[in-house]
């Protein structure tokens, strides 16, 4: 190659890596300022979400909740009552047992540090949401004040009667024949899985919608 080609080849070459260059550096910004955005609206509030789980329900939804929504988890039985302050959005997950809401009084002993925040509730137990002893349950867990405060979502959970202690299968007998709802006393004969994230899809909507209003 002649001495004369070089700065032509040069001028090229530089042509060439600019253009290339400024594609990339295009396509990049598309792809990450979207995604930024994103996760930015969802993290114009901060979440915490408690659980208190026995056999795997109310935790296995709780990660759910994590895994969608910018948060931090914690067990009930883990949690600083002074962190409460530093989180926007509180979601509380239990499960229901011997007809009460296992987390209720954890929240009315700790209610002082919640109030003022969006809190959500969200149980599991056997009974289907709609049923008119779920609001029965949830009604004389929590005193009204707290409960104008708070927005609850029951979903089904799970029993497998291989899982539960001696106790449990003692309780679940002895509450199967005191039970007057025909349809409850069939459900309790049985074992059911009804744990999906699908049934998180109104409580992840209503939460979204909280973190965008902070």
């Amino acid at each position: 190659m002649t001495p004369g080609r070089w700065p032509k080849l040069l001028v090229i070459l530089v042509i060439l890596f600019c253009i290339g260059a400024c594609a990339h550096s295009h396509i990049g910004e598309v792809s990450d300022t979207g995604k930024a955005e994103g996760l930015k609206d969802l993290r114009t509030a901060r979440v915490l979400i408690v659980y208190q789980s026995k056999y795997g329900s109310t935790r296995q939804y709780a990660e759910w909740l994590h895994r969608d929504i910018p948060s931090d988890l914690v067990d009930a039985e883990k949690v600083d009552k002074h962190e409460f302050s530093r989180y926007d959005v509180i979601v509380f997950g239990s499960y229901i047992r011997m007809g009460r809401i296992v987390i209720a009084p954890f929240i009315v002993e700790n209610w002082g540090n919640v109030k003022g925040k969006k809190v959500i509730l969200f149980t599991t137990s056997g009974t289907p949401p709609g049923h008119p002893n779920i609001r029965t349950i949830y009604d004389s867990g929590l005193p009204e004040n707290i409960r104008r405060e708070i927005k609850y979502f029951p979903l089904r959970g799970r029993i497998l009667r291989k899982d539960l202690s001696f106790f449990d299968t003692l309780l679940v007998a002895v509450g199967r024949m005191m039970e007057r709802d025909e349809s409850l006393k069939k459900l309790m004969a049985e074992d059911f899985d009804e744990v999906k994230s699908e049934s998180l899809v109104p409580v992840l909507e209503y939460i979204k919608t909280v973190m965008l209003q902070k």
